[in-house]
């Protein structure tokens, strides 16, 4: 990455902050009252799998349709029987019936969907409580990566773009002790729908000169291709190994990996 950087956008959760076993919590609420909550075992193991590339394909679109089905064994075979390998960006974006296997989330999210388990606002009460039990646990923030960011900002425009509502975001950057990290925060940010769009309310001349513009994030759909659709550079955070790669400039596994990537930038903006 050289000097020519002059806006750089972050994603918030899987980007400044990893857990890779809050799918154990999720399945366990998602499956409790449930005929399914017997084989919570089998779905947690199922889900290792796709982590560790062996099972489904990340990286990838599926339907999401809702399947009738009887035992794991059937819902394993449905779920990977639900690929659409052909599908492109700008299709999928038309396509309400599909999910991007993108990161731990859309996949816990993606197996609820088909198992109908996620409807009439009960999807919304089961994130609340992995939330809950998520802080409860203790969510400690990267130093590190903290005082990167905060290093970076006073050589470029910082932004952080979030899904999630205002509250909901301040509050998780209030958790991790980065309140005061970064000077502009979009909530509600509709990615990947309305990425593009909502960076140019908050800078209309952002993609005069599109190799400036650089984001960072975990889900390659909702953080990455909409920039990379602009012509502007990605760095997609991973901490899987073995799962399929999408199209980025750099990729990073880990928290420490991504303060230093920062730092260098920074040197460079410095001295460029």
């Amino acid at each position: 990455m050289d000097q020519n950087v002059r806006t750089i956008i972050f994603d918030l959760d899987g980007t400044i902050y990893q857990n890779v076993s809050f799918h154990r919590t999720y399945l366990h609420f998602l499956l409790e009252g449930t005929p399914w909550a017997k084989w919570e075992t089998s779905f947690v193991e199922f889900v290792d799998d796709v982590f560790a590339g062996k099972k489904l394909v990340m990286n990838r679109f599926f339907q999401i349709e809702q399947v009738q089905v009887a035992t794991p064994h059937e819902v394993f075979v449905a779920l990977e029987q639900s690929i659409c390998p052909s599908v492109r960006y700008e299709e999928a974006l038309t396509r309400p019936d599909l999910i991007y296997l993108g990161d731990a989330w859309a996949v816990v999210t993606f197996l609820g969907e088909k198992l109908g388990l996620l409807e009439d606002q009960r999807g919304d009460v089961i994130y609340r409580r992995v939330r809950s039990h998520m802080e409860q646990e203790g969510m400690v923030g990267n130093h590190r990566l903290k005082e990167a960011i905060y290093n970076l900002s006073q050589h470029c425009k910082v932004i952080l773009m979030s899904n999630s509502y205002e509250a909901t975001a301040k509050e998780f950057l209030r958790q991790l002790g980065y309140e005061d990290v970064f000077p502009n925060l979009c909530s509600s940010a509709n990615k990947p729908f309305d990425m593009v769009p909502k960076l140019e309310e908050l800078d209309p001349q952002v993609f005069a000169e599109p190799e400036t513009v650089l984001s960072i994030g975990d889900h390659a759909y909702n953080d990455l291709m909409p920039i990379k659709q602009k012509r502007g550079r990605t760095v997609w955070i991973n901490p899987f190994q073995d799962i399929e790669r999408p199209e980025c400039d750099v990729e990073l596994a880990s928290l420490d990996e991504l303060a230093g990537f920062l730092d260098r930038l920074t040197v460079d903006l410095k001295t460029g």
